[in-house]
């Protein structure tokens, strides 16, 4: 997990260092390791919960109780088909949700997305002068 974070660290101002230099979106090499690197975050957050879960018994207190004395009654082949039923289920949303955001990657930003946002009425270093417009067109119809 820590791993992990670093990498994605690096990444970040490997990005802002291309940015900087206004290579970002002429770096090939760059572009295709950002590609392919969109769920190493989750990959990460599941790193990091099963090994603090792994190490967890919050149910056995230190030195009073041990834990082959607080096993559950519930027998072996009920949790082997309720953990099977978890890992299919998952597996399936997980493989559905992959295959769809890396479409939406490969495909990329379209429609709207891609049209220049209109300016604002008014000067670009006065952006206060949109809303001075507004304002005195407010008190205009008000007399």
């Amino acid at each position: 997990m820590v791993a992990i974070g670093f990498a994605l660290i690096a990444l970040g101002l490997t990005g802002a260092f291309l940015w900087w230099r206004r290579q970002l979106l002429t770096s090939t090499r760059y572009l295709r390791i950002a590609q392919f690197s969109w769920p190493i975050g989750f990959i990460a957050i599941l790193a990091g919960w099963l090994t603090t879960e792994s190490g967890r018994q919050p149910y056995i207190v230190y030195g009073l109780l041990r834990t082959d004395h607080a096993l559950s009654p519930v027998s072996a082949a009920t949790i082997a088909t309720s953990l099977t039923a978890f890992v299919l289920i998952y597996t399936v949303v997980f493989s559905i949700g992959i295959y769809y955001i890396h479409k939406l990657i490969a495909k990329g930003p379209a429609g709207a997305t891609l049209e220049p946002a209109p300016l604002p009425e008014g000067l670009p270093n006065r952006p206060l002068s949109v809303a001075d417009e507004s304002m005195r067109s407010g008190r205009e119809s008000q007399t």
